[in-house]
């Protein structure tokens, strides 16, 4: 009879925050720790709720809601109720909710048969290490160490692992020995029910610095088509009117209209004519002055040929 009791109590309690939270996560527990979702549930505190619940519980509440005309749908989410789970209340979005997870999850050491999620580097330098057997097992993981001031120190940056390799026992202790953690461990979501929608992950992961650039790209371009329009708004107003201002002190200056902003341009622009004036008058002498002396020139050698010709006359 207290089993009863028991059961009757958990369920009601999951009803309870089933209508409280209008966003619930179910997550998957596989290899978290007792000490792992423990951090987990500080770094969540006043943002999430994380219940552990038997799925036979969750899977009664849920029917039972169901009968009463809530959560609607919701029967679909019966299929992942399938090893061990934890819930996640919160009043945040599914989105924002994904994001958190993702931003609370722990580092941990990688463990011997699990698959790299990621390149496993090991970067040069000094390890604190003392010599020792440590020197052989490095290198048979393919990291180049010497000694060096009494510690062992890593030659060269090195990949240990690719995205994708099987860890090997040697790797994996290694890596602890050197005290890198290349795997985050936390709540892994297998959907999320919001308001009568379910959210697989996949759904879930937004790839934000894309989204940003596309936002920021469809601004620009929105910002150039409103000022090829003229179209008024407080983002446009300001390159409209310094459009307005250069077309007019442009067409003042052609007008030779004098205002204030306009005479230094007029007068600049005068300065100019002047200098253009100056260098073809200047271009103007110097042809003149080349063409007297060519005519003079001419006249010398007529009159050389001139004396040549008497001169053969009179042998």
């Amino acid at each position: 009879m207290p089993k009863r009791v028991d059961k009757r109590e958990a369920v009601k309690e999951l009803k309870k925050l089933f209508e409280e939270y209008p966003t619930v996560g179910l997550a998957s527990l596989y290899k978290v720790k007792a000490n792992q979702l423990h951090e987990m549930r500080r770094k969540l505190r006043d943002i999430a709720l994380l219940k552990v619940s038997k799925n036979k519980y969750v899977e009664i509440a849920l029917k039972e809601l169901m009968e009463n005309g809530k959560f609607k749908g919701s029967d679909v989410l019966f299929k992942h109720l399938t090893g061990q789970n934890i819930l996640v209340f919160t009043k945040e979005d599914p989105f924002k909710l994904a994001r958190i997870l993702d931003e609370v999850k722990i580092p941990s050491f990688i463990r011997p048969g699990d698959i790299a999620s990621e390149d496993i580097v090991v970067q040069e330098g000094n390890t604190g290490l003392p010599p020792g057997p440590l020197v052989s097992e490095f290198n048979e993981v393919g990291l180049p160490a010497r000694i060096v001031s009494g510690s062992i120190w890593i030659s060269k940056t090195t990949v240990v692992a690719r995205k994708g390799d099987v860890i090997s026992d040697k790797l994996a202790s290694v890596l602890v020995k050197l005290g890198i953690k290349p795997v985050k461990v936390g709540l892994n979501l297998k959907f999320v029910y919001n308001d009568g929608l379910i959210y697989p992950t996949e759904a879930l992961k937004l790839d934000i610095e894309s989204y940003k650039n596309e936002l920021l790209k469809a601004w620009e371009n929105a910002f150039k088509i409103a000022l090829t329009l003229e179209y008024l708004t407080p983002e446009t107003l300001p390159a409209i009117l310094a459009k307005c201002y250069n077309t007019s002190l442009v067409l003042a200056v052609s007008i030779e209209y004098l205002t204030p902003e306009t005479l230094p341009l007029l007068i600049h622009k005068a300065l100019l004519e002047a200098s253009a004036i100056g260098s073809l008058t200047s271009k103007a002498e110097k042809f003149e002055k080349r063409k007297v002396e060519k005519g003079e020139l001419s006249k010398n050698e007529k009159r050389e040929e001139e004396e040549i010709g008497l001169a053969s006359l009179f042998g």
